[in-house]
């Protein structure tokens, strides 16, 4: 009598089928990490790129604001000016201002001389009267300093000015551009006039000091 064969058990059924999840699983675990660190390097190149804008936008606003404001050199430097209209008509021949106005020139040029002080002299002790006097040039062409005089007067009487001043200012001050020279004549209190001669016309400036 014969006997069936039983058939044998797969070599190997259960264990080569966890055999072969636990390569899949760990193929996985291996493309997962590679994942996370691509995610991770790109993360860290864009906040690099957004900390490297930051400090760009930090450095130039810090020249933005730390840049020249004023134009040219020395002590007088020159303030460029935006080119307008005349301010108003010109100031009528022989009028004398206070100090502190404007004055105006047929072609628009302007001058104002400031309110003056008096002190004493750190070279030679003498008192001095010490005025600013602002010209702006609103023409198309350079304001030729030399051809500009200045003359004071204290009590009516006239008074020497001082080399301690800009009285040897020569620069040509461009169009559309503002400069303040620091003039200084020699005198106590009292009734100071200024004269500004201009080959426009004579700015005349008055007051106590």
């Amino acid at each position: 009598m014969s006997v069936p064969v039983q058939p044998s058990p797969m070599r190997g059924g259960a264990g080569g089928l966890t055999f072969v999840l636990g390569l899949v699983a760990a193929a996985g675990v291996v493309v997962y990490a590679t994942w996370l660190a691509i995610a991770a390097v790109a993360a860290a190149s864009g906040m690099g790129a957004a900390a490297a804008q930051h400090v760009s936008g930090t450095v130039v606003g810090a020249i933005h604001r730390d840049g020249a404001i004023h134009h040219g050199t020395g002590a007088h430097p020159a303030t460029k000016l935006p080119a307008t209209a005349l301010p108003a008509p010109p100031t009528p021949a022989g009028s004398t201002l206070a100090f502190d106005q404007l004055w105006i020139s047929g072609n628009g040029n302007t001058i104002v001389a400031g309110t003056p002080t008096v002190g004493i002299s750190a070279v030679t002790g003498e008192s001095m009267i010490q005025v600013p006097v602002t010209l702006t040039n609103n023409g198309e062409r350079d304001w030729n300093p030399v051809s500009t005089g200045f003359a004071g007067t204290l009590d009516q009487a006239p008074v020497a000015e001082s080399t301690e001043g800009d009285w040897m200012y020569r620069s040509p001050i461009a169009p559309h551009t503002s400069v303040t020279l620091t003039k200084i004549f020699l005198g106590k209190p009292g009734q100071f006039g200024l004269k500004v001669n201009t080959p426009d016309g004579v700015a005349s400036f008055a007051g106590a000091v």
